[in-house]
Parts: structure tokens; sequence; C-alpha cells
């Protein structure tokens, strides 16, 4: 990979970070509020955001693992990245969506990003 693809490989993995923490923030605000989310105002362009931001993210970490092979990352962390994402950018408007299941979302797609992000430095 060329220094700029690796650069633009940051550069998503942060914007993804920004993303997992406005979820975050977003399950928080509904969960402890009456504030009710609008599908189509809250819900779906959250959620779109996040799977455009994985589509043009995933291609690239997995060409970067394939030519680095960095010791604690694999391919299929990114998988299961990808799934945890894009229940956790659904779930997080949910008011009944269980505090554990949210945390344990929140915090592995945290583990996986923080990996790419410290197998470049």
């Amino acid at each position: 990979m060329s220094n700029e693809e690796i650069e633009q490989l940051m550069k998503d993995t942060n914007k993804l970070k920004v993303l997992n923490e406005q979820a975050y923030h977003l399950y928080h605000t509904f969960a402890q509020t009456e504030k009710e989310a609008d599908f189509f105002h809250d819900v779906k362009p959250f959620a779109d955001k996040i799977k455009n931001a994985l589509k043009s993210w995933k291609p690239m970490v997995l060409k970067w693992i394939g030519k680095e092979r960095p010791s604690y990352l694999h391919a299929e962390q990114i998988d299961q990245l990808e799934d945890n994402f894009e229940i956790l950018a659904v779930t997080c408007f949910q008011k009944d969506a269980k505090k554990k299941k949210i945390m344990e979302q929140y915090k592995s797609i945290e583990y996986t990003l923080s990996l790419v992000e410290k197998s470049d430095s």
C-alpha cells in the first residue's frame, strides 16, 4: 500500500471511531430521555452514514491486513466489527436496548479500531 492509501485508511479509521462515539451518545440520549427517534429523520440517515463509511473502509483495511499482517488483527475481526457496527447503528436509538449489549458492541468496535491505529505506528 502507498503512503497515501495508509493515510486514507487512518483517516477513515478515525472517522469510524467518531461514529462509534456518536452511537454511544445517541444511545444515552434516547435511552435516558423520553425522546423518540424518528426512523427517517434519525435512524436511517445515521445507519446509512455508518454503512457507507464501512463500505469504503473495509476493503482498505483488509488489503492492509493482507500486506502488513499485524500480530493481533485478523480479517475475521473486521467482519465482526462490521456486523456489530451495523447492529449498533440501529439499536442505539431503541429505548429498550440492553445497556450491556450496547456497551459490548461499542467496546468491541473501539478495540478493533484502536488495533488498526496502533498497528500502523
